[in-house]
């Protein structure tokens, strides 16, 4: 009786695993098509909101990032999910989640701060 939820655990952190290892196109359609499916109204904060000029630099710093790194910059603002969220909903890494949404973040600062928005 007690080997079967040790044998369970050992299951899902051999398929949790074998996700891991999906490439970035992989794990960029998973992400996609769970935003096909989820209501773009329930979006708490889309990225770049807001009119101005402000705004429309954000939007196009967001539209030239690889498509990873922008789904999960996505995910973690415009869907308020943690990291650790994304991480077990599309099977991939904490590290590698957080590796993604640093770059995001740094290169929406670095581009807003070469173009003087603050």
């Amino acid at each position: 009786m007690t080997l079967l939820p040790v044998l369970r655990q050992a299951l899902a952190k051999l398929i949790l695993c074998v996700q891991n290892l999906a490439d970035d196109d992989r794990c960029c359609a998973r992400i996609d098509r769970y935003l096909d499916t989820v209501d773009q109204r329930m979006m708490t904060e889309p990225i770049g909101a807001g009119g101005g000029e402000e705004g429309a630099r954000i939007r196009q710093v967001v539209a030239k990032m690889q498509p990873l790194t922008r789904a999960i910059l996505i995910l973690v603002v415009g869907r308020k999910m943690s990291v650790a969220e994304v991480s077990l909903r599309f099977g991939m890494r904490e590290e590698r989640v957080c590796r993604h949404y640093r770059a995001a973040v740094g290169e929406v600062a670095a581009r807003c701060d070469a173009n003087g928005v603050t």
